[in-house]
């Protein structure tokens, strides 16, 4: 069985199409979401422009792409 870093990971954009990140893309998208999600301004323009569901997404995604 491959090394979890080893497998494509799979998203979904918003119309359902699947979207395959390779391992350094998982590696650019865990850094941005690490230091977005701990930049307090960050956070504040998420919640205002997405909604605060959306912190709680880039949270759940970082732990399903292995980030603690």
């Amino acid at each position: 069985m491959n090394d979890k870093s080893d497998i494509n990971f799979a998203l979904y954009d918003k119309t359902g199409a699947l979207l395959m990140l390779n391992k350094e893309e998982r590696k650019l998208l865990n850094e941005l979401l690490t230091m977005t999600l701990k930049s307090k301004n960050a956070r504040e323009w998420i919640t205002k422009k997405l909604g605060s569901e959306y912190l709680e997404i880039g949270e759940k995604l970082l732990k399903t792409m292995g980030s603690s």
